[in-house]
């Protein structure tokens, strides 16, 4: 998958072209958040009820929430260009274009976490509580067990594979599951106040993660 990545990434097709080329191609950083914006004309068959069928990492709320879907995936692309100007090899799932009817999404999301140096969930406040719990929890439990941890020793024991997550969310973000990031899997979780706020706390991640494979209490994995 890390090659799959890599390979498809400067031919993804965004706003402006195609993704630039990146000084740190090998070190792949993984941006998930609660955006559900995709060309459903491709992706669904055309007697699918798009209410009900399309993919979808959040419940919406625009009357109580701060952002709209536009706007959150905006943020999410704002953050991806960021890293990728210093170097990282950031990208989100829809960057990579896999069909969801070859790999359905929270497949694809687990896989693009295996394959990642670093993997991120952006949770702004967008309404109804965010997907953290069923999206990052689903990610977190599968890095677990392809460490062949399970149960009380893994709660107590944490491998390295979690450290590789951060959650960085805005201080509105209230969400039981968050309690649970650093206690059970011993990943990160931050608070951002804007983009460029969100963009720093991201790099100093990816930068820790990068030190944490260079000096050797992480393993490098390209």
């Amino acid at each position: 998958m890390r090659d799959r990545i890599i390979d498809n990434l400067p031919r993804a097709v965004g706003d402006s072209g195609a993704l630039p080329a990146v000084r740190r191609e090998q070190f792949l950083v993984y941006l998930m958040g609660p955006y559900r914006t995709f060309d459903v004309d491709t992706l669904l068959p055309a007697d699918a009820d798009v209410e009900t069928d399309a993919p979808s990492f959040a419940t919406w709320n625009e009357a109580s929430g701060e952002y709209a879907e536009d706007e959150v995936l905006r943020l999410l692309q704002e953050t991806r260009d960021c890293l990728r100007d210093r170097g990282f090899n950031a990208f989100l799932a829809i960057d990579v274009g896999i069909p969801l009817d070859e790999l359905d999404a929270a497949s694809q999301s687990i896989a693009f976490a295996n394959a990642s140096n670093a993997t991120v969930f952006i949770a702004p406040q967008v309404g109804d509580n965010l997907g953290v719990g069923i999206e990052i929890g689903s990610v977190l439990e599968d890095l677990l067990s392809s460490d062949g941890m399970h149960g009380p020793a893994a709660e107590a024991t944490p491998p390295p594979c979690t450290r590789r997550v951060m959650v960085a969310t805005e201080p509105s973000v209230r969400s039981a599951m968050l309690g649970s990031v650093n206690a059970r899997w011993d990943a990160s979780v931050r608070t951002f106040t804007d983009a460029a706020d969100c963009c720093r706390l991201c790099a100093q991640f990816c930068t820790h993660i990068q030190n944490a494979e260079l000096y050797g209490s992480l393993a490098r994995l390209d």
